[in-house]
């Protein structure tokens, strides 16, 4: 399962800002919440904002990158060096920043820089069982008419995973169900325990959607739908659920 990291770009340009979003909308993975041409605008945003990163140009006026981030709350906050100066990049990595860019970026540059932040955000902020679904979402490989494609799928969106004939169906909120080539176990690999439970061999559930049970059955809350369970024994996880109201271990 993957997870989308937010972030913030600060910069005084406003070309250099409108040439890095064109980029970024290519990239799944992170989402660019807010943008600032004055630093200090961007301070009280911080201050009372919680993001994963910050894009940050270095000669920012009346200040720099470096004052800037002395003055911030988070001394945590991952950080991308965005500059047209080369004799910046030394003092950004001794610092500690995730990378430095130079203006103005290609593409490839980057999604290299990106993934070293994913990276490090990841082992930073690895998935808990607190989190939400919100921004969480997996590809998946799904039949279209009589080829397979790569699919975006936001996992907050699956009421249930159905496995049958050899073929396994994400039903979804207010879409088609999407087919694919994955195993039960693959994609029970990808998806939060949290929040999904095996409830039969040829069933998963996304608790959210959970309404009832009684006699050997499950109701979801779209569309009354009813799901056989199976052996307590062997899906004792969600008869935890079920029997405490609480999640299994």
């Amino acid at each position: 399962m993957k997870r989308i990291w937010t972030g913030v770009i600060i910069d005084d340009q406003q070309g250099s800002i409108d040439y890095l979003m064109q980029l970024m909308d290519e990239i799944a993975y992170v989402k660019i919440i807010k943008t600032f041409n004055d630093p200090k605008e961007a301070k009280l945003f911080l201050r009372v904002n919680q993001v994963d990163f910050m894009i940050l140009d270095v000669e920012l006026g009346y200040t720099n990158g470096f004052d800037f981030l002395k003055t911030l709350p988070n001394t945590n906050l991952k950080t991308i060096l965005y500059t047209a100066h080369e004799q910046y990049e030394d003092p950004g990595y001794d610092i500690g920043v995730v990378d430095v860019l130079l203006k103005e970026v290609s593409m490839s540059r980057l999604c290299a820089a990106l993934r070293r932040l994913d990276t490090e955000l990841a082992r930073l902020l690895p998935v808990s069982t607190s989190d939400s679904l919100e921004y969480y979402f997996q590809y998946f490989t799904v039949r279209m008419g009589y080829r397979y494609v790569r699919n975006l799928v936001w996992i907050k969106n699956i009421i249930y995973v159905e496995s049958a004939n050899g073929t396994i169906t994400i039903h979804m909120v207010d879409r088609e169900p999407l087919k694919c080539n994955n195993s039960m176990r693959q994609v029970m690999e990808v998806l939060p325990i949290k929040w999904f439970k095996q409830i039969h061999q040829s069933f998963v559930i996304n608790i959210n959607f959970f309404y009832s049970y009684e006699k050997g059955a499950v109701r979801m809350t779209v569309d009354n739908k009813k799901l056989p369970t199976g052996d307590k024994k062997i899906y004792s996880d969600f008869f935890t659920f079920i029997n405490s109201n609480v999640l299994g271990d």
